[in-house]
């Protein structure tokens, strides 16, 4: 370690002293295009200054600058892999800022037939961009976001190598990389990080940002000291570029079909306008998007209990303990559209306004049925909820060079609002539902366990109902400042040095409420006061309020393919049961329930519960529904402020070696608030607390990054790179507040760590890289030593004589060194080059991720052995850590395409596959870490999945103004399931989403200039 800082010293000291005898005294600028392109900006094009060694590349926008050069006359060469290289002459006079344009076109094909193709075109300029970074990192070009046939932005990173996708109702939302949790991931927009859109952690949901809206993507799997350090696992950056010249215009329009639901009535449109005015000074692009999908999925889930330990394996005997069925029908609504405006002020000033807002809408409704063999009962719930989340981001940055120095800053203001005005359940109970004693081999079979559930609807009778409300808020405000300093050392040495700052403030607050009821007790059965409004069963001095009177025309026989039954009972005993209007004031029952029914008339049971009928009885009922004041404990409020300063330099040795290094200094301040309490047991109420207090907690820290990277090109078409990093991840925010809750009655305590640690992290990589005109070809490692990584978990408590056998949730940090390593495979190849023959339009690419981990889990565990003689038995208590891999973490991450293009068409066949992973399952209080279970046998993987996608395109007439779309998604029909165990042979969850489809027209306007 001391050798790593003092290297980053001799670095800067050495860029320091160099730069004094710098001798360059001219400036040479200017703008390169594509001329295939119709002269587009070509982004990231090499610029060098030949016999000097001194070069740069262009930016986003096409501009280029390089300051330094010595005296005299050059030639300069203009180079883009897959183009023909440009040279010009230039004279550079003493103190001389020089402008110099360029365009450039493919090599070996016709310009009448590069326009339409985007695959090609969008590939070399990701493959330009990677050779050209002087770091580690993968990218998604304009041009081939808009060939892909994904719907939100976490779809489409997950095709780069290493990155896999957290997936809800089959829709990609967050992403791991190189199996590191999404919350360990750094995502920006035009490098200003976003706020978190989850509720428990500091993850994205990436389903909000619509590639429609984006000018391209960055995965950087290696940061450097100007970019923020809490990137564990990389920083995605998704990029916005100023206004091209002339006026331009796009739309799109498309229609979807869900084949799960068999509803054609989804779409989505996106529109697109940019032009710049005033002599070109001032662009403005704007866009807008608006997206309506029918997200409805089927799913089971189960969970097992541990009956003991085979004598024989010595592992533990595990029986299904539960089965769940569940159907949900939800709509997508999402909207959302970007500003940028730019203004260069003069030749060597400008400023951006960069405006980005997104909305998702979810309208989801529930219905579930629910086997509990260990609890011996069997229920039915309803559960609607209406959410919505916003991310806005705003930011003004500036860009000023005067003479060797650079300028640039920045001001930004975020927010992410989650909002939940409604979560409403009513709930069923059928208490002893179990007929008869179940052998123990068809412990483990679903279809067997279920027959062993005696279905008695005449006794199955309203459990509980509640409303719940909550709202999440995250705000950003940001501040930095970048000097950077270009200097020629000779002809064959130069470089910058770059230092700077940035402030960070966040605020974070959490406001949750519940309402509820418990018709089961006497006090609150509504059918005490009203009982000529509900059939019940007349057996005891709380007649339960029957599931009967709730039932609608809701029905899925082909649920799971017809393989379970949602309904209430079975179809023989749904045919049989003759429950009786009777006992009730028929004119006020068929008002309450909107129904028609005469006395004597029977009851149907052809439905499951009917969501009008439930909020009927809120509606009436909602002044009696109670408090629920243990939802009031994990309310908080919380704040961070981060100071940061950096100092790095690059140097660049001739046109072979780059070298850039320095080291980053974060400062870390939180203060959170929140409340402590234990809950009032049932029987005295339920709904207040003893010692309800506020508390206040706080820390700080700080941490010295320090980062070194190197690129050397063996030749003009092979390169190695090199990095070491460091960089930190803060733990989730509910994790630090200073909350508890004492709950006696069930003998659980949960609780927040505010002085929990923050991880930091070690991250080596070595990548070698091919290519030439047909591609490119990378081949390289990685590997990440993780230290303080920390998770939820749940143990027993035997050390603390107040609170002995409770059940204790609490966050932790993980003991030892957290591992992870693997190696990464990437090809990105086209055969554009071949001219016009019919290979001339295939364009392919793969790319595989091999990877392993090992980190540390809490293992604890109590066995009782009972004996003949006192005491009678022996307690066994297991209260250590086990090795397992990540969260996450897939072994094997691939992806692989096949397009072609030409004349007008274009096609492209995607395949995903995602190896088997622990599954993050609803990590959070109340669910020890995800789904790592109390012993190894216990732990539960997502199953490995293979998405199929399929990609149309049409150009309708010459001009190629108009062009017809055709998407295909999940062609296999891939289902999402979760197994238990090391040997993965038990059934944990399946999900059920099906195929979709889009077709409809993309337009294209352009107005010369």
């Amino acid at each position: 370690m001391k050798q790593l800082y003092r290297s980053f010293s001799l670095l800067i000291l050495l860029s320091l002293n160099l730069s004094a005898f710098s001798q360059g005294n001219g400036i040479l600028y200017g703008l390169v295009t594509d001329g295939g392109q119709k002269d587009a900006p070509l982004s990231f094009a090499s610029i060098g200054v030949r016999f000097i060694g001194m070069g740069t590349t262009s930016d986003i926008d096409g501009n280029y600058r390089l300051a330094g050069i010595p005296t005299g006359t050059y030639e300069v060469e203009f180079s883009y892999l897959g183009y023909e290289t440009v040279k010009k002459q230039v004279t550079i006079g003493v103190g001389e800022e020089v402008s110099l344009n360029a365009s450039l076109v493919p090599s070996g094909v016709e310009l009448s037939e590069v326009v339409i193709r985007g695959q090609a075109v969008g590939q070399r300029a990701a493959i330009n961009q990677q050779i050209n970074s002087n770091t580690i990192v993968n990218v998604i070009s304009k041009e081939k976001l808009q060939e892909l046939p994904d719907q939100n932005a976490a779809e489409a990173v997950g095709r780069l190598a290493g990155v896999s996708v957290y997936r809800d109702a089959g829709e990609g939302q967050r992403v791991t990389i190189r199996g590191i949790s999404p919350r360990f991931n750094n995502i920006t927009i035009n490098g200003e990080r976003l706020p978190s859109t989850e509720e428990l952690d500091r993850s994205v949901d990436l389903s909000m940002i619509s590639p429609d809206m984006l000018d391209g993507v960055e995965l950087y799997k290696a940061i450097r000291p100007d970019m923020d350090g809490d990137a564990v696992g990389g920083a995605v950056n998704f990029t916005v570029r100023k206004a091209d010249e002339g006026f331009r215009a796009t739309a799109k329009a498309l229609g979807t079909y869900n084949d799960l639901r068999e509803d054609f009535g989804n779409y989505r449109t996106s529109a697109s306008m940019s032009n710049r005015f005033f002599n070109n000074k001032i662009g403005i692009i704007a866009t807008g998007n608006y997206q309506r999908i029918n997200r409805g999925n089927e799913f089971i889930d189960l969970s097992y209990e541990k009956l003991g330990f085979d004598p024989e394996t010595e592992k533990p005997i595990l029986a299904l303990a539960a089965l769940n069925l569940g159907d949900k029908l939800e709509d997508r609504i999402r909207y959302g559209g970007s500003l940028t405006m730019d203004y260069d002020i003069a030749q060597n000033h400008s400023v951006m306004f960069s405006s980005n807002v997104g909305f998702t809408e979810r309208d989801r409704l529930q219905y579930r049925r629910r086997y509990r063999k260990a609890n011996n009962y069997q229920e039915y719930d309803i559960r609607q909820t209406f959410s919505d989340t916003r991310l806005w981001s705003n930011s003004l940055s500036g860009e000023h060079h005067i003479g060797k120095f650079d300028i640039t800053w920045r001001g930004s203001a975020s927010q992410s609002d989650q909002n939940t005005p409604r979560a409403f359940s009513l709930r069923f109970r059928e208490n002893s539902g179990l007929g008869s004693a179940i052998p123990v081999t068809d412990t483990n079979n679903p279809n067997e366990l279920i027959k062993f559930f005696k279905n008695d609807l005449s006794n199955t009778g309203m459990r509980d109902s509640r409303w719940q409300t909550s709202t999440v808020d995250e705000d950003h405000r940001t501040f930095q400042l970048d000097l950077k300093y270009n200097f020629s050392i000779s002809k064959f040495i130069n470089g910058y040095i770059k230092t700077g700052g940035k402030y960070k403030r966040v605020t974070r607050g959490r406001d949750k409420s519940e309402d509820f009821i418990r018709p089961y007790l006497a006090g609150e059965n509504p059918a005490q006061d009203d009982p000529h409004l509900f059939v019940t069963a007349n057996n005891s001095n709380n007649p339960p309020i029957l599931l009967a009177n709730f039932l609608g025309d809701y029905n899925n026989e082909n649920f799971f393919g017809g393989q379970y039954d949602m309904l209430p009972g079975t179809q023989e005993i749904r045919d049989d049961i003759n429950t009786l209007v009777e006992g009730v004031d028929i004119n006020a029952y068929n008002e309450f329930y909107g129904t028609n029914y005469q006395l004597g008339d029977a009851l149907p049971y052809n439905g499951h519960i009917d969501i009008e009928k439930a909020l009927a009885f809120y509606e009436r009922y909602k002044d009696d529904y109670l408090v629920n004041g243990q939802v009031d404990l994990e309310d908080y409020d919380g704040e961070e402020e981060i100071y940061a300063a950096y100092l790095m330099s690059e140097i660049n040795l001739g046109k072979r070696l780059m070298v850039v290094g320095g080291v980053r200094m974060e400062d870390t301040q939180q203060n959170y608030t929140s409340r402590s309490g234990t809950p009032l047991e049932e029987g005295e109420g339920g709904t207040g607390f003893i010692e309800l207090i506020d508390v206040s907690a706080s820390q700080g820290y700080r941490e010295f990054l320090p980062m070194v990277q190197s690129r050397f090109k063996m030749n003009e078409s092979m390169d190695i790179r090199a990095a070491a990093t460091k960089t930190l991840a803060r733990p989730n925010f509910f994790n630090l507040v200073p909350w508890e809750r004492i709950n006696s009655s069930e003998q659980e305590i949960d609780r927040g760590k505010p002085d929990l640690k923050h991880t930091t992290a070690w991250n080596y990589d070595l990548f070698l890289s091919f290519y030439n005109k047909f591609g490119m070809f990378t081949v390289g490692g990685f590997y990440k030593k993780l230290e303080n990584i920390d998770f939820i978990t749940t143990r027993t408590i035997i050390d603390d004589p107040t609170f002995q056998g409770y059940s204790l949730t609490e966050p932790i940090n993980a003991e030892g060194t957290t591992i992870v390593k693997g190696i990464e495979f990437d090809l990105q190849g086209n055969l554009n080059s071949l001219g016009n023959s019919f290979l001339s339009g295939f364009v392919f690419g793969a790319n595989l991720t091999l990877a392993e981990s090992e980190t540390f889990y809490p293992l604890f565990d109590v066995e009782t052995e009972f004996i003949p003689t006192p005491p009678f038995f022996i307690t066994t208590v297991i209260d250590t850590f086990r090795s397992g891999p990540m969260v996450g973490q897939a072994d094997i991450i691939a992806n692989a395409m096949l397009g072609y293009e030409k004349k007008g068409f274009s096609c492209r066949l995607s395949l995903t596959y995602q190896g088997d992973a622990l599954s993050p399952g609803d990590a959070g209080i109340g669910r020890a870490n995800s789904g790592v279970g109390i012993l190894p046998e216990q732990d539960f993987f997502d199953k490995s999945i293979t998405r199929l996608d399929f990609a149309l395109k049409q150009r309708l007439d010459k001009a190629g103004q108009f062009t017809l779309l055709f998407n295909l998604n999940n062609i296999t029909n891939q289902k999402e399931a979760a197994f238990l165990g090391i040997d993965a042979q038990l059934l944990e969850e399946e999900e059920v989403f099906g195929l979709t489809g889009d077709i409809g027209i993309m337009y294209k306007f352009r107005k010369k200039p």
